[in-house]
């Protein structure tokens, strides 16, 4: 009954995520790629284009100031990775990356959310046997909250895409929530759509569409991995590797309140992870297989009884069917809408 409450109540994770995106802001850069110019001074009247010169503005910033860089929608085509760094920030004066217009606005439609999308060209070709890499966020600063944006992933063949990385020793406090990662093996691939290691990272209200491997929770090349980590409310849809891949992550890693259908695995973990997880109010459809083994090359196969988890109030029947094309939110006789897992936080759904 004490594990039951635990997962009914709405948590110190969510709880902490609806103040942390309450606070004020002492810096505001604005980003607009079709009225915007990076010789502007990034205001809400003199916008800069693109979000590679926000990040260049925000290192040259205060330490320990609050900031948050606002992007207008429109396409945003990164030739190569966009990385936040060079300052410092705090628990209550973070850093904050958001769409100008957020899904839980009134005004808020499919085509408000900025579209990123990974034009790099590597050097080196990737093939079968060693794909090549890109990145379209690389984050490398504590404390930051990721909102409202859309991710498509990278077109070139044999090319593993991850569209937001953090990686670090002492890197900490990511919060990933109301983004998109639609991706298509054959046209813009996303490998892996979230992707870091450290303490703290949560990934809420979060739709994945064709992914590869949707939120991987790394324990880095030291193989420590993370305590405080989440994946709440998100809704996964066709993961060509799993929904969800721990790397022991600590045994108070949350999830629940997800929808994960017609993908290969719900849960990957690496090889000799026994950790033990609670999976509680999920909606778990169509898929091929619960739990297995994988390294970062892909599946090793189905885990076996050593591998244990805590199950409470699991759907496994019913259909997944969304409310409109755009993929935000599922139809009211979709299993799993009772969840409210989605892009919204609302129920009042557009």
């Amino acid at each position: 009954m004490r594990q039951r409450n635990r997962l009914e109540r709405p948590g110190a994770i969510l709880l902490s995520l609806a103040t942390l995106l309450s606070v004020g802001h002492a810096e505001i850069l604005f980003v607009n790629v079709r009225t915007g110019n990076d010789g502007n001074r990034a205001t809400q009247a003199e916008p800069v284009k693109t979000l590679e010169r926000a990040a260049t503005l925000l290192a040259e910033g205060a330490a320990g100031e609050p900031a948050t860089i606002i992007v207008a929608p429109g396409l945003y085509s990164l030739d190569r990775c966009v990385t936040i760094r060079g300052r410092d920030f705090t628990e209550l004066n973070r850093l904050t990356i958001e769409a100008s217009v957020l899904p839980d606005d009134p005004q808020w439609q499919p085509g408000s959310m900025p579209v990123i999308v990974s034009t790099e060209n590597p050097d080196r070709p990737g093939t079968p046997a060693q794909p090549s890499e890109t990145y379209s966020l690389k984050v490398q600063v504590n404390h930051v909250t990721i909102q409202g944006l859309k991710f498509l992933g990278n077109p070139l063949p044999d090319n593993w895409h991850c569209c937001i990385e953090r990686i670090g020793t002492d890197l900490h406090d990511l919060i990933v929530t109301q983004c998109m990662f639609l991706g298509d093996r054959n046209t813009s691939d996303i490998y892996s759509a979230t992707l870091a290691t450290g303490n703290r990272f949560v990934v809420d209200h979060c739709v994945f569409s064709n992914c590869h491997a949707c939120a991987v929770f790394w324990d880095g090349v030291d193989g420590i991995g993370g305590k405080g980590c989440a994946m709440l409310h998100c809704v996964v849809d066709g993961a060509l590797i799993s929904g969800v891949w721990t790397c022991q992550t600590s045994e108070d890693f949350e999830f629940h309140h997800n929808v994960v259908a017609h993908s290969e695995y719900v849960w990957m973990r690496k090889p000799n992870d026994g950790q033990k997880y609670r999976v509680g109010d999920c909606a778990l459809i169509g898929n091929r297989y619960f739990s297995g083994y994988g390294l970062a090359s892909g599946p090793l196969g189905e885990t076996g009884p050593e591998v244990k988890f805590d199950k409470d109030h699991i759907v496994t029947e019913g259909r997944l069917e969304f409310a409109s094309h755009e993929m935000t939110h599922l139809a009211e006789r979709s299993a799993g809408h009772h969840l409210n897992a989605g892009l919204f936080r609302e129920r009042q759904h557009k």
